[in-house]
């Protein structure tokens, strides 16, 4: 696992990434403390690994305003607007459904929010990665995707899909459906200050 920390730390720095490596949690909310602190507005994404490392909490103790969609009802007014100030907000943070160790960042999603912030408008993305999403290579990021990390988010979603019956990908019709856009950063974004915060821990699906 050393060696496969160390080689996509490497490919996303040769990509253009500021990419890090966090041995401990700790460490690693002190980088993002330090990243956040001309950051007036942080946007989330939908990611259990950004929740379960404390992080909108340490940042809301700093007096951050956080745009977080979960804090509201699916398809509300408020989801939607908040959705939407993500794109504009200081800082982004989210996660990734995979990395891999020749540099590349690989997202699926349904709305296309998490995505698009990543890619421009932010002053800041943060991408926080457990050890569990680094892949070896594109083939390997998406099959993480369709056999593991999209079923899981859709049996927790509720929704009704064939994947949750499967657990695995059927590139389905279902109007449920939460795969609906693919993104590959293959290089650091021109105009967008993006970095990649491996932790030597397991997070998220």
């Amino acid at each position: 696992m050393k060696i496969v920390i160390e080689t996509a730390v490497k490919e996303l720095r040769k990509h253009n990434f500021d990419a890090h490596f966090f041995a401990t949690t700790d460490s690693l909310l002190s980088f993002i403390k330090e990243n956040a602190a001309d950051m007036e507005t942080v946007g989330v994404a939908g990611t259990h690994t950004v929740r379960n490392l404390g992080v909108i909490n340490m940042l809301e103790a700093e007096g951050k305003t956080i745009f977080d969609h979960w804090r509201y009802k699916p398809g509300d007014p408020e989801e939607l607007a908040c959705r939407k100030k993500q794109l504009t907000c200081d800082l982004f943070i989210t996660s990734a459904n995979a990395v891999t160790m020749t540099g590349e960042i690989v997202n699926r999603d349904g709305c296309g929010n998490r995505i698009n912030s990543m890619t421009f408008g932010p002053k800041r993305v943060i991408v926080i990665v457990g050890k569990n999403k680094l892949v070896a290579d594109l083939d390997a990021a998406l099959t993480r995707i369709e056999e593991f990390a999209a079923p899981i988010r859709a049996i927790s979603l509720n929704r009704k899909t064939p994947c949750v019956k499967t657990a695995q990908c059927m590139d389905c019709d279902s109007p449920e459906r939460i795969c609906n856009i693919t993104s590959i950063i293959h290089r650091r974004p021109m105009m967008t200050d993006l970095k990649v915060a491996i932790i030597a821990q397991d997070h998220g699906y």
